[in-house]
């Protein structure tokens, strides 16, 4: 309900119906187990003045949500003299779960315990995927216990960075409570939580301007003044009289390590991989690196990894994604900020970062490295910490590091990740299908689960529907998009790197993509790209060479080179782009006869 409505059942999502029937699902989900009357129902479903029929038609959505239900699960939903009643197990319905857990943080953050409640808090807020019932029309049932459920979720997000600001994480809670205040600039406590978050983070000057958008926000719309609390906060800082939460460069004790790692997510057909990971990720001390192409699930193996090891790493496990971290000295201030440690400047941040990890058995994970530059600032000379890196190029550099390539799935692993998330039984339906889909996919595990989300998402549509809808490679890109996922972004990750950086043979490689990665038959000929950028013979092989590091292209001995399929389809939709700007990526190219 923290969202779409949304109903699954063995793996697969239920039809919820049209627009009432999803208020009448809702409206019982909002009783669980309770018997809802049907007086009730009707007024939710169509006002104080509802239809002659609205009796009947309530019996209709019932009876079609009864058969939506698996035949097993059909007894949940019965009819009582009064109106209905649909069973509901405990931890079953994503609100109960979310109150439950706002309710235990809220507890645990008065009783002093701020890394339960900060756990039991972000536990709750993470089911949260939308706006409540964001597809359901709202009668007044829904609509108040709406507002009552979006008051709750506020509280939770200020107790969460209540929590932080306990373990002396400000910085994690900085981003979370500006985007609050800008949502609901009369929410005092959040200015007030903002207010310290700065002052704990030697921003003086940006807690005092926050006192002051909090006041023109309460004087403009309500006409009123902040409350004492928030002004006694406000003269405690500008005389300084407020403690900062660190006032050293410090780490944080065995008491409250960080524990940064993503959610660990269900990793299919890479047990081989998964278990030489965990056995390398065994010994503390080394520098590990997974790489292999784009999408092809590097980081759900190394997070897997990663968390089955955790506990040998008793001072816990940073995470930085070196994709969103910026400049590597933005990146490491990132993660010195996990530790608790403060520093006075970039140039100094490498310093600080050995000095905290010297004595510290920990797990550095860097997700995402385009180059070694980025990796280099973390390694460290602690014998009892280990760096896992994902990346798209091997990283060959790096002395001493262990390497482990990920590639795309085989074609019955691919089958069997589908069948994870869209279930069994359909795709032994349309089994043609399910293997034309794989196939489009290029066996890669995040096109798969993109794929399998389209097919969940519209239970009622054929496998085969999405197959062609695939088949048309003008669209497959397009296609290969669900909420927050996307291959081309992530396929095109690498290239940018290349398009992007600094060195002549990386940005000639980059035009050899343009030009020659939209070629048909997908291998071409070292001859084949002199002739298109008119280049030298060396530094045109150096260039293929680097299509091939960055698991663009593949080499084909003697003095072939090979673009897979959805390789092929990014490099025509650059070309295009391109092409649209009145760009050419370089002027002494010409067309491949």
């Amino acid at each position: 309900m923290l969202g779409a409505l949304v109903m699954r059942a063995g793996g697969g999502v239920l039809a919820a119906g049209p627009p009432k029937q999803r208020a009448l699902t809702s409206l019982l989900l909002m009783r669980p187990s309770g018997v809802v009357p049907f007086h009730e129902m009707i007024e939710e479903l169509w006002g104080p003045a509802p239809p002659r029929s609205a009796a009947a038609n309530l019996r209709t959505y019932a009876g079609r949500l009864r058969a939506a239900l698996p035949p097993r699960e059909r007894d949940r939903l019965v009819a009582r003299p009064l109106g209905y009643r649909l069973r509901v197990e405990d931890g079953e319905l994503d609100l109960d779960v979310f109150e439950a857990e706002a309710a235990a943080g809220r507890a645990s953050l008065e009783d002093g315990r701020a890394e339960e409640a900060l756990r039991r808090l972000e536990t709750g807020l993470a089911l949260w995927r939308g706006e409540m019932l964001e597809d359901v029309p709202h009668g007044p049932v829904i609509a108040a216990r709406k507002v009552a459920v979006d008051a709750l979720r506020l509280s939770a997000e200020e107790d969460r960075c209540e929590a932080l600001l306990a373990l002396d994480q400000p910085a994690r809670a900085l981003d979370p409570l500006r985007a609050l205040v800008t949502a609901h600039p009369l929410r005092e406590r959040a200015w007030g939580l903002l207010m310290r978050t700065l002052y704990a983070l030697h921003d003086v000057c940006g807690a005092l301007d926050a006192y002051a958008e909090a006041r023109g926000a309460l004087a403009e719309d309500l006409g009123i003044e902040p409350h004492e609390e928030l002004r006694r906060l406000h003269q405690a800082i500008l005389r300084r009289e407020l403690a900062p939460l660190r006032t050293v460069v410090s780490a944080p004790g065995p008491a409250c390590p960080p524990r940064q790692l993503p959610p660990s997510t269900a990793v299919v057909g890479r047990e081989e991989e998964l278990s030489d990971l965990t056995r390398r990720l065994g010994a503390p001390g080394d520098v590990v690196i997974v790489h292999g192409p784009a999408g092809s699930g590097k980081s759900c193996v190394a997070v897997s990894a990663a968390h089955a090891v955790a506990d040998r790493y008793p001072d816990g496990q940073l995470y930085v994604d070196l994709r969103a971290a910026g400049p590597g000295a933005d990146a490491l201030c990132q993660a010195l900020r996990g530790l608790g440690a403060e520093v006075t400047g970039p140039d100094v941040a490498h310093l600080t970062y050995r000095s905290v990890l010297a004595d510290r058995r920990m797990l550095v994970m860097l997700d995402n490295a385009a180059d070694t530059a980025q990796v280099r600032p973390f390694l460290v000379a602690s014998p009892g910490s280990t760096v896992l890196v994902t990346s798209c190029p091997m990283l060959s550099v790096l002395d001493g590091a262990a390497h482990l390539r990920v590639g795309p799935l085989g074609h019955a692993a691919s089958l069997r990740l589908l069948s994870l998330h869209v279930g069994p039984a359909r795709l032994r339906r349309e089994p043609d299908a399910a293997d034309d889909l794989v196939r489009l996919c290029g066996r890669l595990p995040l096109a798969l689960r993109i794929a399998a989300a389209r097919l969940r998402a519209h239970a009622d549509r054929p496998v085969r529907e999405l197959a062609d809808r695939l088949g048309d490679e003008r669209q497959r890109l397009d296609e290969l998009e669900a909420d927050d996922l996307a291959l081309r972004a992530s396929l095109r990750s690498p290239y940018d790197c290349l398009a992007g950086s600094g060195r002549c043979v990386d940005r000639l490689a980059a035009e050899v993509f343009r030009r020659l990665g939209p070629a048909p038959a997908g291998m071409i000929s070292v001859q084949d790209a002199v002739r298109a950028v008119r280049g030298r013979a060396g530094e045109v092989v150096r260039a293929l060479d680097r299509l091939v590091e960055m698991e663009l292209a593949g080499f084909r001995p003697p003095d072939r080179y090979v673009f897979a399929d959805l390789a092929r389809l990014l490099a025509r939709d650059v070309a295009a782009h391109l092409a649209e700007r009145g760009l050419n990526g370089g002027s002494r190219a010409r067309p491949v006869a």
